[in-house]
């Protein structure tokens, strides 16, 4: 193994941006450690990546197996130079229609999942003294609409928690990146979406058919996530990546109206807020 070669564990490999992504590596000269659900997926993931690589079944669901992967990776590869908590799903629905077994699964994959992978890394970048880690969160880690406010509770998490790591791991080297995308044109409202079981027609005058109205974004998403892929690799090779990374204009867009709607808040309400300090 070439020294100036970096190791990525990269959950999700099997489609959507993981699946580009793992093909950006590799093609890179980069090492590339997989994980997917299925042995089909595993099968393909070995035969597109023959060397220089590793694959894992994982269900991230299961977060006991999850140190299991990060230890072996390191027995064959010496270490991790980057992780990528990639693998998510969304649940979509109006807060009124998940059940708590949905929400509990959801955050399970999509937060707890992302909270260990990441405290099973920092062992082995602290002791490198270097790492990266990038955090797949999404124009709804930062600000929720309609019927997505299940998905967009995980991605918030995970704004919070990244937002703590990095000033918690900077002294050792180790770099955080939040990749917030919109809307990618990726197989993510087919296989990576589901919906609530209970549906709650009320809803439907007040504010549209969310199943319907993903239904027709699907394929018409305006983000090439191969373009992502590439760019996140540039990313990776600069001595000080951004925290943030925000891609598709609509991500943009609602950065900005988010920055409006906080300093409208301010403007509004600081006389009521500074009224209860001692």
């Amino acid at each position: 193994m070439k020294t100036q070669q970096k190791v990525w564990l990269v959950t999700g490999v099997s489609g959507g941006l993981g699946k580009e992504l793992a093909k950006s590596i590799y093609l890179s000269g980069d090492i590339i450690i997989g994980t997917m659900r299925s042995e089909k997926d595993k099968m393909l993931f070995e035969q597109d990546f023959p060397q220089r690589s590793k694959a894992f079944i994982l269900d991230l669901s299961d977060t006991g197996k999850i140190p299991v992967v990060v230890e072996e990776s390191v027995k064959i590869f010496g270490k991790i130079d980057v992780l990528v908590n990639n693998a998510g799903y969304g649940l979509f629905g109006m807060v009124e229609e998940a059940s708590e077994e949905e929400v509990r699964h959801q955050l399970e994959v999509n937060f707890l999942a992302v909270w260990k992978l990441t405290q099973a890394v920092l062992p082995i970048m602290r002791q490198q003294k270097s790492g990266h880690i990038i955090q797949l969160s999404s124009r709804v880690g930062i600000s929720a609409g309609v019927g997505g406010g299940l998905y967009a509770a995980g991605k918030f998490a995970i704004e919070g928690l990244s937002e703590a790591l990095a000033q918690e791991v900077s002294a050792f080297g180790i770099k955080v990146t939040l990749v917030e995308p919109g809307p990618l044109r990726t197989d993510f409202f087919g296989r990576s979406v589901v919906f609530a079981q209970k549906e709650i027609t009320d809803y439907h005058a007040a504010t549209g058919n969310i199943r319907e109205r993903s239904k027709q974004m699907d394929g018409k998403q305006p983000g090439d996530p191969a373009k992502v892929a590439s760019s996140i690799l540039e990313i990776s090779r600069l001595e000080n990546p951004p925290f943030r990374l925000p891609f598709t204009q609509a991500t943009l867009d609602t950065l900005q109206q988010k920055i409006i709607s906080y300093q409208q808040v301010i403007d509004d309400w600081k006389e009521i807020a500074v009224q209860v300090q001692y």
